[in-house]
C-alpha cells in the first residue's frame, strides 16, 4: 500500500478527554468524525519508556526487555515498527522527548532519531522545526510523533488559559494542543494514515490543593518508603470522596501517572484515520500490543514472529481480549512496589509481586471507580492466567538520573 503513516503519541492521553466536552478540541473531534475509534484499548503500562516499547514492538516488557524508565535492554531478538516499515521500503523517522532517550534503544532502526527537550513543544516555536523535519522525509514515510504538551508540569498558553477551554490546566493545554496539531497536521500529504494514540493515561486529583499534595507524599512515604499497606486507607478515602463529592475525579491520593494500573492511567484512545478507514466506535476491549500487527496488517506489510499482538482488522469482527497492564513509575522508589493487573471479562485481577500483601479484585458493572474489593478467588485464579507466561528478565539500569531528576519523576 502506498500510503504514509502519521504516529502521533500524546504522552498522557486519557481516553475519557476525547469527545467528552472536557476539552475545546474541534481538530481531534473531527478526526473523531472521520476514523475508526477504539474507545476500550489498555496501555501495557502506566508510564511512559514501557509503554513506548509495546507500542513500537507489539510486545510486553516481559519479552522486549524494556521494563520501566530506567531498566532498560531492548531485546535485539524482537522486530520494531521502525525495521518492519524500513524494510518495507518506508523512510522512517521518530521526534522524540522526555524519557525516550537513546540509551533505551527504542530508537533502533529508525533512519532519523530526532530528540528534543521537553520544553520544546507543538505549541511553541518548535512546530517549525517539526514541520522541517516532515517535509525532510521522502514518500512513503512513516514518522513517530510523541508530543509532551499534557505531560506535567504544564504551561498552558495564556490565550488558552481560560475556562472555556476547559476547567484543568490538562484540559486546556489539550484545546491549545489541538490547534497546534491542526496545523501541522495540514503539511501532511493527502495520502497518509493518521494515527492517534495516548501511551497511558494521567490522573487529575493530586497536586492541585496543599491538602492533597500533603497527604500524597505522607502516603508515598509510608507506602512506597516504609512498604506500609495503606490501601485500605485510600479505599475509604476514595469510597467517602466517591459519595460526598461525586464530581471529584479519580481516586484522592492519586497524581499523574505510573503509580497504579486503574483505569484512568490505563485506558488510553486509539483512532485510525485514512482515506479508506470507516467512521466508527469499537468497543471491544484490545490492548497496547494490538496496534503494531494493526498497522502492519493495514499496509499489507509481513509481521514479525516476536509479536505477540494481533491485529483489530477488520474492527467489527474482534473480540474482548485480556489486557495485561503493569505499573512500574520511576515515583513508585523502586521494584519493591510495582504492580500488575489483568482486566478482562468485566473485572480485573491486581497483585504485588513483590510484596506480601493480598492481592485486588474489581467488579466493573458495580463499581466501575474501582473502589471496592469482590472477594472471588475462581476469577482470580481465572485472570492471573492470563498473565505472560514468561517473567521480566534482569536488566541492567541505564545512567539517567538526571534526565529523570529534570523531567520531574524523582
Amino acid at each position: 500500500m502506498d500510503q504514509n503513516l502519521l504516529f502521533i503519541c500524546i504522552d498522557c492521553l486519557r481516553r475519557d478527554f476525547l469527545s467528552e466536552n472536557h476539552s475545546d478540541t474541534p481538530f481531534i473531534d473531527s478526526l473523531l468524525d472521520r476514523g475508526t475509534i477504539y474507545t476500550e484499548l489498555f496501555s501495557t503500562a502506566t508510564t511512559t519508556t514501557p509503554s513506548v516499547a509495546s507500542i513500537l514492538t507489539g510486545t510486553y516488557s516481559e519479552y522486549n526487555g524494556v521494563n520501566s524508565l530506567r531498566q532498560c535492554g531492548l531485546d535485539p531478538e524482537v522486530s520494531t515498527l521502525a525495521e518492519l516499515f524500513g524494510d518495507a521500503g518506508f523512510e522512517t523517522a521518530a521526534m522524540a522527548t522526555g524519557p525516550l532517550v537513546e540509551e533505551t534503544g527504542i530508537q533502533r532502526g529508525f533512519d532519523h532519531f530526532w530528540y528534543r527537550d521537553k520544553d520544546e513543544l507543538l505549541t511553541n516555536d518548535w512546530h517549525e522545526t517539526a514541520v522541517e523535519n516532515l517535509e525532510s522525509l521522502s514518500e512513503p514515510f512513516a514518522l513517530y510523533l510523541h508530543l509532551w504538551e499534557i505531560h506535567t508540569p504544564i504551561d498552558v498558553p495564556e490565550q488558552f488559559d481560560e475556562p472555556t477551554y476547559g476547567d484543568t490546566p490538562y484540559a486546556r493545554m489539550l484545546s491549545a494542543l489541538d490547534r497546534a496539531l491542526e496545523s501541522f497536521v495540514n503539511e501532511i500529504p493527502d495520502d497518509t494514515l493518521i494515527v492517534l494514540h495516548g501511551d497511558h493515561g494521567e490522573s487529575l486529583t493530586s497536586r492541585t490543593t496543599a491538602t492533597q499534595t500533603a497527604l500524597k507524599r505522607l502516603r508515598d512515604t509510608a507506602r512506597y518508603e516504609r512498604g506500609i499497606d495503606t490501601r485500605r486507607l485510600e479505599r475509604h478515602i476514595n469510597r467517602f470522596m466517591d459519595r460526598f463529592a461525586p464530581d471529584f475525579r479519580d481516586h484522592y491520593l492519586e497524581g499523574g501517572h505510573g503509580e497504579t494500573v486503574l483505569d484512568f492511567m490505563s485506558n488510553v484512545p486509539l483512532v485510525l484515520v485514512g482515506s479508506d478507514v470507516e467512521s466508527a466506535t469499537v468497543d471491544t476491549q484490545c490492548r497496547q500490543i494490538d496496534v503494531l500487527p494493526t498497522l502492519l496488517d493495514y499496509f499489507g506489510i509481513e509481521s514479525s514472529p516476536s509479536l505477540i499482538g494481533e491485529s483489530l482488522l477488520p474492527a467489527d469482527s474482534i473480540q474482548d481480549r485480556p489486557a495485561y497492564i503493569r505499573a512500574c513509575g520511576a515515583s513508585l522508589r523502586g521494584e519493591a512496589n510495582w504492580q500488575r493487573g489483568v482486566r478482562y471479562d468485566g473485572y480485573k485481577y491486581v497483585e504485588y509481586p513483590n510484596r506480601d500483601w493480598e492481592s485486588e479484585l474489581y467488579h466493573f458493572e458495580s463499581d466501575p471507580k474501582e473502589l471496592r474489593l469482590v472477594d472471588n478467588k475462581a476469577k482470580c485464579d481465572e485472570l492471573k492466567s492470563d498473565f505472560p507466561s514468561q517473567e521480566l528478565r534482569q536488566v541492567d539500569d541505564i545512567d539517567i538520573h538526571d534526565r529523570l531528576a529534570d523531567l520531574g519523576y524523582l
